[in-house]
């Protein structure tokens, strides 16, 4: 007992130790802060990929209602144009390569014509 008495007596090894938690604490922190960016960043990719889904999905529908036999360039314009004015944070965020609103748009053409009974060439 005389002998961890004497160890913690000294304001030096207290020092120290203390450092050494301080390191370890700091370590663990930042551990946690990152874990956490990085679900918080999955959550928010997550949430503008849907609002850009949901953006061209939408906007194919409203260029159908509006003229289904426009023609797929029209219609996959009018959707295109429709994300990036509704959803523009998420586009900026995601930053869609070449062809990816243009495919996006395309698959949700097919469905909306799909549903609608109508047969469009692959």
């Amino acid at each position: 007992m005389d002998f961890l008495k004497a160890f913690f007596s000294s304001p030096e090894l207290v020092q120290a130790i203390a450092g050494l938690l301080g390191i370890a604490l700091m370590l663990i922190i930042n551990r946690g802060a990152a874990a956490f960016e990085a679900f918080t960043g999955i959550r928010i990719e997550a949430a503008a990929r849907e609002a850009l889904h949901s953006a061209i999905k939408s906007g194919v529908e409203a260029a159908l209602f509006e003229g289904p036999d426009a023609g797929f360039e029209v219609i996959k314009a009018h959707a295109i144009y429709h994300a990036q004015q509704s959803v523009p944070d998420a586009i900026a965020r995601l930053v869609p390569g070449d062809g990816v609103l243009d495919r996006l748009a395309l698959r949700y053409y097919r469905e909306a014509m799909d549903r609608a009974g109508v047969q469009i060439p692959a």
